[in-house]
């Protein structure tokens, strides 16, 4: 059986949408590669029209988040069985439009542990599409499943 265990080192005086730390026994862990705006997966030869993307951070960050869903469902879980993220976004600026977006997934769970870092860029389109778009943000995760 699972167990999650919410670890605070005080009493949180303020809401957060992240925990400190999440203690787990128990059950299997599901590691989620990166996942971008992008498609998880895409033809060989590349196709341009598999490379279109929105070019704002809400709708580039719906496109992640409902890569990271069809993942986790893949693997018989939901956006409730995360227990940590990592966030990579191009512009800090923009992070409170992930966030809005980010709980309407998560709704009422944020029991996860959480790192977001501002990079310089990520990963691009191939080169023989003709894209020049360029992605805003990049998600990361872990679940634990039952075993």
């Amino acid at each position: 059986m699972v167990e999650v265990k919410i670890i605070h080192p005080k009493e949180p005086t303020s809401w957060m949408p992240f925990v400190p730390a999440v203690k787990v026994t128990g059950g299997s862990l599901l590691f989620i590669s990166g996942c971008t705006a992008l498609p998880l997966y895409h033809s060989h030869p590349h196709r341009a029209e598999e490379f279109d993307f929105p070019e704002d951070m809400e709708g580039q960050a719906r496109r992640v988040f409902e890569n990271i869903k069809s993942i986790l469902q893949a693997a018989g879980a939901s956006f409730k069985n995360i227990v940590a993220i990592k966030r990579y976004l191009t512009d800090m600026d923009e992070m409170d439009i992930l966030n809005e977006v980010q709980k309407e997934y998560f709704g009422e769970h944020m029991n996860f542990a959480s790192t977001t870092v501002e990079v310089k860029g990520l990963v691009r389109p191939p080169s023989d599409v003709g894209v020049t778009k360029k992605l805003k943000v990049e998600i990361e995760a872990i679940a634990v499943l039952d075993k």
